[in-house]
């Protein structure tokens, strides 16, 4: 197996699931998730039950299943927080309902600045199409002007 950090050698894939012909020098890529595990010496978690195997963690290992598990507890556990975090701010301030305000101010500053970075996304993109279209019909004339070099 290579090194992590260098290049799959094609001798080194030899996993075949879909039984097609052996790959040639050409063919550089792996053709199944199989054949890129292998490469990487990844094993997924699978059970063997009855001469049958079963993927337990939709082909991921253990280390992948728990770290994603992590993820997941570790994100449900800060939004509960924070939403008891902000329930306790508007108890504490129900008489004038100052912590709504704030929220709502915060609200709508967020929605403006989502708005602001889609409506300047939208603006590079067109920047882009313009610039692209621009060098495109420069090369075009290069090539008109080459060719008529070319024809005198």
């Amino acid at each position: 197996m290579s090194k992590s950090g260098e290049g799959i050698e094609l001798k080194e894939i030899t996993v075949t699931k879909d039984g097609g012909a052996p790959k040639d020098s050409r063919s550089f890529r792996p053709n199944t998730i199989a054949e890129i595990n292998a490469a990487a010496g990844y094993q997924p978690l699978v059970m063997t039950m009855g001469g049958k195997t079963w993927n337990v963690g939709c082909g991921n290992s253990v280390e992948d299943i728990g770290i994603i598990t992590t993820c997941y507890v570790t994100l449900w556990s800060l939004l509960v927080a924070l939403y008891s975090l902000l329930l306790k701010a508007v108890l504490d301030t129900d008489d004038q309902s100052t912590a709504l305000y704030t929220f709502c101010f915060f609200g709508v500053i967020f929605v403006v600045m989502v708005a602001g970075a889609v409506y300047t996304g939208q603006l590079e993109e067109a920047r882009l199409k313009k610039a692209r279209a621009y060098r495109r019909a420069e090369a075009l004339k290069a090539e008109g002007a080459d060719a008529e070099e070319v024809e005198q």
